[in-house]
């Protein structure tokens, strides 16, 4: 395993006491693993976070933060259903918090609470169609909600229904000719509020595909819905080169601090790792002269130590929090997944069935691409190695007496380029007729 690294003393210090001239810029990997499609929001001092859950429920786990950098998860705020959540925006309006997300439906939902930690409504379905929904409140008090390919529609006050016509008022930045990605795929529209503009960040170029394919980029206008001017030093955020130590950089939000820094939390995929799915990342921004932002650090530089920062995210796997039912269905079972945070890794359960229930143990990325085994003996434990993309697998009736099952099997094309979807190879347990998980352990390997 690469362990995770400490990042900058100074940069910390900095951050922690407030101090408004950032000296060491942030620049760092904050949740490791699959945490795709970021929402940030600032909520006086206290930070909260959620990323696309897809077919794994309950969904939308919101995590909460004082610092940026240090996280913990408080709630899951939509319960089990037959579609697939993708980008979600998280916002609060006149002392109630709201999550926009679209579908595999094809339909955006919302649901409110009056705290993080719930309860969460109901979803209340929108009548607008489109991805990645962006809320947006001007001056007065009206507002909007964004969808792809730079389209806005107008909200009832209350933000639960949209009240007109969905109108195209925003073009995309036009990337150079040469440059590879997916395609223009103009999405994640954000949009916030600086002095006189509000700007809008929208991500371009594909989520996945390509190394480079991915980007964010920011426009700016007097108005909430338009005309919009694209910027001059656009992308804010872009992976350049296969060497780089993140790829397919984009999605991105953002945000400023109580002492008035500012930053923008995207998501990238590990350099060589899309199976491990996209992680979520935060860097310092700083503002031009003429009133654009920009990375505090050049994109494309090297990362300190590969950007992962030194943080235990090892306890979280004893938080119930931290797991999500794969809401398909596998092999006629319960299959419950989390997410892995290493290159290599070992996960190690214990099980135990009666009168004929089954269990087992898996690498899972979908039905078709996932490795591992399942049995019926009454004491029955299972351990999986994944050492860089090259699993083995054990099993037998207890952590001593193990029989090898396969060895150095390649599971590097287990990842939405080949299998589609956008998910992420996640360790994940399986349980039918009855089986119960008695120990579940996460070990990372150096």
């Amino acid at each position: 395993m690469k362990k995770y690294l400490v990042m900058a003393v100074a940069a910390l210090s900095l951050l922690m006491a407030g101090c408004k001239e950032q000296k060491a810029p942030i620049k760092v990997c904050i949740f490791p693993g699959d945490y795709p499609d970021p929402t940030i929001l600032r909520d006086g001092s206290d930070y909260y976070m959620t990323h696309s859950n897809f077919t794994y429920y309950p969904g939308l786990l919101i995590w909460h933060s004082t610092d940026l950098l240090h996280w913990e998860p408080i709630a899951r705020a939509v319960q089990g259903h037959d579609y697939s959540i993708y980008a979600p925006d998280l916002c609060k309006v006149n002392g109630k918090y709201y999550i926009y997300y679209p579908t595999s439906s094809g339909e955006n939902f919302v649901v409110t609470a009056d705290k993080m930690e719930g309860p969460w409504s109901d979803p209340i379905k929108l009548r607008v169609s489109g991805i990645d929904p962006g809320h947006a409140i001007d001056d007065q008090g009206n507002r909007y909600l964004y969808t792809n390919d730079g389209h806005v529609a107008p909200l009832s006050a209350d933000g639960l229904s949209i009240t007109g016509r969905n109108q195209k008022v925003y073009d995309p930045w036009q990337y150079p000719e040469e440059w590879e990605t997916e395609g223009m795929w103009l999405e994640s529209p954000k949009i916030l509020k600086r002095g006189d503009w509000y700007y809008l960040v929208s991500a371009e170029g594909g989520t996945a595909g390509p190394a480079t394919s991915h980007m964010c980029v920011v426009a700016r206008s007097k108005s909430v819905t338009g005309p919009w001017e694209n910027s001059p030093y656009n992308p804010l955020v872009h992976t350049y080169t296969i060497d780089e130590e993140w790829w397919s950089k984009g999605h991105g939000t953002l945000i400023d601090d109580p002492q008035g820094n500012w930053y923008i939390v995207y998501h990238a995929y590990r350099n060589g790792f899309h199976t491990l799915g996209r992680s979520t990342i935060i860097e310092s921004v700083n503002w031009t002269k003429d009133g654009w932002p920009v990375l505090a650090e050049k994109d494309g530089a090297k990362w300190e130590n590969g950007g992962l920062q030194d943080y235990d995210y090892l306890r979280h796997y004893e938080n119930p929090l931290m797991w999500a039912k794969w809401e398909p269905g596998f092999d006629n079972g319960t299959l419950m997944t989390t997410t892995a945070v290493d290159e290599s890794y070992e996960i190690m359960a214990k099980f135990r069935n009666t009168g004929g229930s089954r269990a087992g143990l898996y690498l899972f990325y979908n039905e078709e691409a996932n490795i591992g085994v399942q049995g019926t003996t009454p004491n029955y434990v299972v351990r999986i190695r994944n050492d860089r993309n090259k699993v083995t697998v054990w099993e037998g009736p207890d952590a001593i007496n193990l029989k090898e099952v396969c060895k150095d099997v390649d599971v590097s094309t287990y990842h939405h380029n080949v299998y589609k979807g956008f998910f992420a190879l996640r360790p994940a347990y399986f349980l039918d007729g009855g089986a119960t998980l008695e120990d579940f352990k996460y070990t990372p390997l150096k």
